[in-house]
C-alpha cells in the first residue's frame, strides 16, 4: 500500500504559509534552485518515490514545475549526457567514460546519494523454493544452475539488470533470460509461471505490497550463517541481505538551477522522511550512523 504522505503535505503547508506571499502568480519563472520547468528521467523503480517527491517539493515551491520521464536506467543516464534532462536517478555513479562524455558536452555531473535500496526477487505463489542461497543465486545468473527457471526484468536496461551484470560481472546474460515491457507485465507473468523469478527494485514492492501478495511472493537469501533474510530495512542496513545498491540523483547543471534545488531537496530531512516513510533507507541517516560508530 502507497505510503501516507498526508502528514508530510500538511507540515510543509503550515511552513509554507508561514510568510510567503499568498497573491504570488502561479506561473512558471526564470530557472532557480525553487522556480522553472525542467525534466527528470527516472527508473520506473523508482517512479513512486520520486512522485512524492517532486509533489513535496512543489507544494512548497509553487512556481516550480517538474516532469518526471519514465525511462529504463541505461537509457536515462545516456539521455541526461545527452542533456536531454536536467537529472536522472541512478543506482550506480556515472562510470569515468560516462563523465568523460558528458564533459565534451559541456556536462559537469554531481552525484547526491539519497538512499540505499535493494533488489527482490520475487516467485509465483506455488513455488515451493522461497529460499536460495547467495551462491543458488550466482548460479542462475551465471547460467550454471540445473533448475529449468525463466529469469524476468521489469525493462530492458533497467537498473537492476545493470545490477546483477556488475555483480557476477557478465557482459551478457543467459538465454533463459528476459525483459518484460512494465511492472505489470513481470507481475503477470510470474504469477502465472510456477518456474519464473521476477527481478525487481524494493521500491516497487513496497508501494505495490497489496497487489503483489495477491500473485508473488519474495524470496528470501540464505546466507553462510544458515539464515534466511527477506529485503526489509534492518537487513539492508546490517548488509545480511546481499543484493543493496545505493540510489542517486545525478544533476548535470553547472549554476543553481531547479535541478539542483530538487537534487538537494531530496538531501533534506523532509527528503530524507519521504525517503524513510516510503519503506528505504534515508542515504543522509545511514551516513550519519556510520560517522557516529567511527567517533566510538
Amino acid at each position: 500500500m502507497k505510503p501516507n504522505l498526508f502528514f508530510l503535505i500538511a507540515v510543509i503547508a503550515l511552513i509554507s504559509c508561514k510568510g510567503k506571499n499568498t497573491n504570488i502568480k502561479e506561473t512558471i519563472v526564470g530557472d532557480t534552485p525553487n522556480a522553472g520547468k525542467i525534466s527528470i528521467a527516472v527508473d520506473e523503480s523508482f517512479l513512486p518515490l520520486l512522485n512524492d517527491e517532486v509533489t513535496i517539493f512543489e507544494n512548497e515551491n509553487s512556481i516550480a514545475k517538474i516532469e518526471l520521464v519514465t525511462n529504463p536506467e541505461s537509457k536515462g543516464i545516456q539521455d541526461f549526457l545527452d542533456k536531454k534532462y536536467r537529472d536522472v536517478i541512478t543506482t550506480r555513479k556515472l562510470t569515468d567514460d560516462e563523465i568523460n562524455y558528458g564533459k565534451q558536452n559541456d556536462l559537469n555531473p554531481l552525484h547526491f546519494i539519497i538512499a540505499f535500496d535493494a533488489v527482490a526477487l520475487i516467485i509465483n505463489k506455488e513455488n515451493q523454493d522461497s529460499i536460495y542461497s547467495g551462491d543458488e543465486i550466482g548460479e542462475i545468473f551465471q547460467g550454471k544452475s540445473s533448475q529449468e527457471i525463466s529469469v524476468v526484468f521489469n525493462s530492458n536496461g533497467s537498473g537492476e539488470i545493470q545490477f546483477f551484470k556488475n555483480l557476477y560481472h557478465l557482459k551478457n546474460l543467459p538465454s533463459n533470460f528476459f525483459a518484460t515491457n512494465s511492472l505489470a507485465e513481470l507481475t503477470q507473468y510470474v504469477s502465472t509461471h510456477k518456474s519464473a523469478i521476477g527481478v525487481i527494485g524494493l521500491n516497487n514492492v513496497l508501494y505495490n505490497t497489496d497487489s503483489l501478495s495477491e500473485k508473488v511472493k519474495i524470496v528470501s537469501i540464505r546466507n553462510a550463517d544458515g539464515n534466511k533474510y527477506l529485503p526489509t530495512e534492518t537487513n539492508i542496513r546490517s548488509g545480511y541481505y546481499p543484493f543493496r545498491r545505493e540510489v542517486y540523483i545525478v544533476c548535470g547543471e553547472s549554476w543553481p538551477g531547479l535541478g539542483t534545488g530538487f537534487a538537494k531537496f531530496i538531501t533534506t530531512d523532509i527528503g530524507q522522511t519521504i525517503i524513510r516513510r516510503a519503506g528505504l533507507i534515508p542515504a543522509r541517516l545511514s551516513l550519519r550512523m556510520i560517522e557516529v560508530k567511527k567517533d566510538f
